[in-house]
């Protein structure tokens, strides 16, 4: 488990190495609710989400999720889900997303790696087209006993079913707070690395959010 979270923070090593010619261009800002109600096994799950940029000027895009997933045993889960976007960035297209999860947790003295395998399946009507994404994301994350606060290290890669090339990256560092039974807040800083154009570019996000789990 220690090796394995010192793989994760080479992965951020490595990025800031290769990014540091990079101009970073925009902040932003992520917010988001989540509810997630659980039946022992299975569970319900909706969030809301928006995300600003142009130095937090603007809106990027805000998007609404609805789905369910299955625990299936201590270390894994799946999910499926329906998103609906609007990205006013993009000239305010309109994108529907059918989105399958597979997660692998493992836990032990109080730290926690988890692997997900996202895809997703975007439809958007005013084109009329669909694309294909693979979003693979490695989590560390540590729980002191007694604490409130669970620290984390994140990394995501998107690539394209399409075109077979990388889409962006994510490189977060953020903690968890329990507020009590059920209630949590989680705040984080990331480095997002996109494709604009053929050239790879950089922006700064600042991001929050609540989950109510009952």
């Amino acid at each position: 488990m220690k090796k394995a979270f010192i793989i994760i923070l080479s992965v951020f090593a490595l990025t800031a190495a290769k990014t540091s010619a990079q101009t970073v261009s925009d902040l932003g800002t992520w917010s988001s609710i989540q509810l997630v109600k659980s039946f022992g096994a299975p569970y319900a799950m909706a969030r809301l989400e928006h995300r600003s940029y142009d130095h937090v000027q603007g809106t990027e895009c805000w998007f609404a999720m609805a789905g369910g997933g299955y625990n299936f045993n201590s270390w894994l889960k799946g999910d499926l889900s329906y998103e609906y976007w609007q990205i006013p960035a993009a000239g305010g297209i309109t994108q529907h997303k059918a989105v399958l999860c597979l997660t692998e947790t493992l836990k032990r003295d109080g730290l926690a790696l988890a692997l997900r395998e996202k895809y997703e399946l975007a439809y958007n009507p005013d084109a009329e087209t669909f694309s294909n994404t693979l979003r693979t994301r490695l989590r560390g994350q540590y729980k002191a006993p007694e604490s409130r606060f669970t620290p984390y290290l994140m990394y995501e890669f998107f690539s394209s079913f399409d075109t077979g090339k990388w889409v962006r990256s994510l490189h977060y560092a953020g903690t968890e707070i329990s507020l009590g039974r059920g209630h949590s807040l989680d705040f984080f800083y990331m480095f997002h690395l996109y494709d604009k154009g053929g050239l790879t570019a950089a922006c700064h996000t600042l991001g929050i959010g609540y989950t109510f789990v009952f």
